[in-house]
C-alpha cells in the first residue's frame, strides 16, 4: 500500500471523537501516581485495549508514599477575609507532596522575595508560613522549597508560573491560573511537615498587597492520604511476522491533575491509535514485519519501566512516538501542534521521515481549484528543535529515536484552565495521521522503504547545506562557520545511512551514493565560504574528552548532578554573554544534550558545537565544561 492510501486506511478507521471521549473521561480523575484515580484511568485504559484485540499486559510494580489529595482550602483572616484558592475549583493549587494540616489551622505569612537564597528566611519563619516570589527561572521553585524546608517553615504559598512565554503565557495574561508545582524530590517532601499552595495572580496581588500594609495571618486546610500503592504499566503488542522483536514503540501517560487535559489527550490519542492499527492489520490491509507496541503508565515511569523490561531496546526500537499534549484547541490556548525532533545526540532518519509525512498528510480544508484534496491546515503544526520534556528524554538519553507531540506555547498549561473544552479532535487527528501511517509503514518496511526514505533525508539533508551556505553568503566568517557546515552534513549522512535497519537486503551502495551526494554540496558550501582565516583559541576547556563511567544502563542522570543553584545561576549567564538568545531557557535543553553528546570521543568543544548547532545557538566550551565538571564531580564521568 502506498503512502497516499495509507493516508486514507488510517484517516477512515482513526476516530478523533472517540480519542477524544477517552480523554475527556480521563479528565474526571485526580491521576497523581498511585491514587485511586491514576487506577481507574489504567483500568479503562486496560479494557479498551483489550476489547480492540491487543495482546495486553498489565505490570504492578509497588510505589511507597503514594500520595492523594482530599480537600484543600487557603483563605486571608486578617487583616481581612479573603478566599486565596480552594482544591474544590482549582485542582492544581496543592503541589504534589504536601503534608495535611490538622484541620483548619493557622499561621503568620512572612514575605521572603524569591527565596532562592537560604539568607532570604529570618529566624521567625520555622513554624510560620512564608510567600515566595515566582521567577522565571524554573528551577528557583525546587531551590526555594528546599530552603523553606531547611529554614522550618510550615507552609509555602507561591504564584510561580512556570515556563512564560511572552506576550502568551505570563502570569498578567492568566491571572485566573493556578499551576500545578511539585515538592522536589518528593520522597523527600512527603514525610515532612509541609505543605505548598499556587496561587493566581490575581490572589497574589492581593495578598501582597496585605503584607505591604502590615501583618498577615492565614488558614490553611489540607487533606491528604499517604500510603504504600502501586503503579500500574500497560503494555499493549501488535506483533509482527518476522521480526516482532522490532518494534515502533507509541508512549503516552496517563498520570496528571484534574482535569489535566493535557496528559488525557495522550492517553486518549494512543488508546485510540492502538484500535486503528489493530483494526487496518485485521482486516488484512497491512502486514506488519515489526511489532507495533503502545505503553501507557505515569509519566516518567512509563518509559523507565518499559527501558527496565527490554534492555535490549535500544537496539530494537525503530523508533518512539511519545504523546504529552497532542490536542489542544490551538485558539483557546494560543498553541502550536510542536512535533519536536529527535535529538542531534541520535542522528537518524526519523526527523526527516516525520517532515515529510507532516507535510503530505490530509490537512482540514480544500484548495479552492479542487475537489476535495484537504490540503490547506486549519491546525498550525511546527516540527522544532528537541525538547526534553516528557518520557521522550528518557529513550533520547538510551540512544533511541525520541519524537515528542505536544501543544505550546499553553497559556493554560498545569493549571485548572485544562479542562475538556480545550481538547480539540482536529489536532489529535493531525497527530494520528502522521503517527499511524509511520507507524505502519515502517513496520512493514523493505528495501523499497528504506530507498524512499534515504532519498528523503538526502533531499532536504542537501537543501539544509543550501539554506546553510546562504545564511553564512557574503559574510567574512569565521572557522565557526566552516565547523557547522560540517557538523550538519556529518550528522545528516549518519540519518541516512539510519535507514538501513528498514532493508531486507544490503542497501549499502545505494546509501554510499546518496551520502556522497550530501558530501559534496558541503564542500561547495564551504569552498564558497568567505572565510577570515580566524581560528580563536578556545581554551583548554575544549580539548577536554569527558569519558562516562555510569553503567549504560544508567544513561538518564540528574541533568545537573555535582552542581548547586548558584552555578547554575553563573553558568545562564555565561550562555547569555555568548548569545543574547540563550539564558536561563536554554540551560535545560543545553545541559541534557551535552551529557546525551558524551560518548568517550567528542571533546568539549565539540558538545558545545554540537549543541549550538542543533538549537541554532552560540555555545562556548566553557559553560557546558562547568556543566560536565558537575558530571564528573557526581561520578557521572571522567575527563582524558
Amino acid at each position: 500500500m502506498n503512502r497516499d492510501a495509507l493516508f486514507e486506511t488510517v484517516d477512515w478507521e482513526f476516530d478523533p471523537e472517540r480519542a477524544r471521549e477517552t480523554a475527556v473521561e480521563t479528565t474526571q480523575q485526580y491521576r497523581a501516581p498511585g491514587t485511586s484515580g491514576f487506577h481507574a484511568v489504567m483500568e479503562t485504559v486496560t479494557a479498551e485495549l483489550t476489547d480492540a484485540g491487543l495482546d495486553v499486559s498489565v505490570d504492578r510494580p509497588p510505589i511507597e508514599n503514594a500520595w492523594e489529595p482530599n480537600d484543600a482550602s487557603l483563605a486571608v483572616v486578617e487583616p481581612a477575609e479573603t478566599t486565596l484558592i480552594d482544591y474544590e475549583t482549582a485542582p492544581a493549587c496543592l503541589a504534589w507532596a504536601s503534608s495535611g494540616t490538622d484541620g483548619t489551622e493557622e499561621f503568620d505569612v512572612i514575605d521572603v522575595g524569591t527565596g532562592e537564597h537560604p539568607a532570604d528566611f529570618p529566624e521567625d519563619v520555622e513554624g510560620n508560613v512564608v510567600f515566595v516570589h515566582g521567577t522565571e527561572r524554573r528551577p528557583a521553585w525546587w531551590e526555594a522549597a528546599r530552603n523553606a524546608l531547611d529554614a522550618g517553615a510550615r507552609g509555602i504559598i507561591t504564584d510561580y508560573m512556570l515556563y512564560q512565554t511572552p506576550d502568551v503565557r505570563e502570569p498578567e495574561l492568566v491571572p485566573e491560573a493556578a499551576q500545578l508545582l511539585r515538592l522536589r524530590p518528593s520522597e523527600a517532601f512527603v514525610e515532612e511537615d509541609i505543605w505548598a499552595f499556587s496561587i493566581p495572580h490575581e490572589a497574589s496581588q492581593q495578598l501582597r498587597s496585605y503584607l505591604d500594609d502590615g501583618p498577615v495571618t492565614v488558614a490553611a486546610t489540607v487533606d491528604v492520604d499517604v500510603f504504600d500503592s502501586d503503579l500500574p504499566y500497560v503494555e499493549a503488542t501488535i506483533p509482527g511476522t518476522e521480526t516482532p522483536e522490532e518494534t515502533i514503540l507509541f508512549c503516552g501517560h496517563a498520570s496528571g491533575i484534574e482535569p489535566g487535559a493535557n496528559c488525557a489527550e495522550g492517553t486518549g490519542l494512543v488508546v485510540e491509535l492502538a484500535r486503528t492499527l489493530q483494526s487496518i492489520v485485521d482486516r488484512g490491509l497491512v502486514e506488519p514485519k515489526r511489532s507495533l507496541t503502545f505503553v501507557v503508565g505515569g509519566e516518567g515511569p512509563v518509559s523507565e519501566q518499559y527501558l527496565d523490561t527490554h534492555p535490549e531496546a535500544a537496539e530494537n526500537v525503530v523508533t518512539t512516538l511519545t504523546y504529552c499534549s497532542t490536542g489542544h484547541a490551538q485558539a483557546e490556548t494560543e498553541s502550536t501542534l510542536l512535533l519536536s525532533s529527535s535529538p542531534d545526540s541520535v542522528p537518524h532518519y526519523t526527523n526527516d521521515y516525520l517532515a515529510e509525512l507532516a507535510a503530505t498528510c490530509p490537512k482540514e480544508a480544500d484548495w479552492i481549484g479542487k475537489e476535495g484534496g484537504q490540503e490547506l491546515p486549519l491546525v498550525s503544526l511546527t516540527q522544532h528543535y528537541y525538547t526534553p520534556w516528557s518520557d521522550n528524554t528518557r529513550f533520547a538519553a538510551a540512544g533511541i529515536p525520541a519524537p515528542l507531540f505536544m501543544s505550546w506555547p499553553d497559556r493554560c498549561f498545569h493549571s485548572q484552565l485544562l479542562t475538556p473544552d480545550v481538547i480539540d479532535s482536529r489536532v489529535l487527528r493531525r497527530s494520528a495521521l502522521i503517527s499511524g501511517v509511520a507507524g505502519l509503514e515502517l513496520a512493514a518496511a523493505g528495501d523499497q522503504t528504506a530507498e524512499s526514505v534515504a532519498r528523503i533525508v538526502a533531499g532536504r539533508a542537501t537543501d539544509r547545506l543550501r539554506r546553510l551556505g546562504s545564511q553564512y553568503a557574503g559574510e567574512a566568517v569565521d572557522d565557526r562557520a566552516r565547523r557547522h557546515v560540517e557538523y550538519v552534513a556529518e550528522r545528516d549522512t549518519a540519518a541516512l545511512r539510519s535507514t538501513a535497519e528498514l532493508a531486507d537486503g544490503d542497501v549499502s551502495d545505494r546509501l554510499d551514493q546518496l551520502a556522497d551526494s550530501v558530501r559534496q554540496t558541503a564542500t561547495q558550501e564551504i569552498e564558497a565560504l568567505e572565510l577570515d582565516g580566524t581560528e580563536p583559541d578556545r581554551g583548554r576547556d575544549a580539548e577536554r574528552v569527558p569519558v562516562r563511567t555510569v553503567d549504560d544502563g544508567d544513561a538518564l542522570v540528574e541533568r545537573w548532578t555535582g552542581l548547586e543553584y548558584a552555578d547554575l545561576l553563573e553558568i545562564a549567564d555565561e550562555l547569555n554573554d555568548a548569545d543574547a538568545d540563550a539564558g536561563w531557557r536554554s540551560l535545560r535543553v543545553v545541559s541534557d544534550e551535552a551529557w546525551n553528546f558524551v560518548d568517550g570521543e567528542r571533546t568539549v568543544g565539540e558538545i558545545a558545537d554540537a549543541v549550538g548547532f542543533e538549537f541554532d545557538l552560540r555555545i562556548d566550551p566553557g559553560p557546558v565544561g562547568r556543566i560536565l565538571d558537575g558530571h564528573a564531580d557526581g561520578g557521572n564521568l571522567r575527563f582524558e
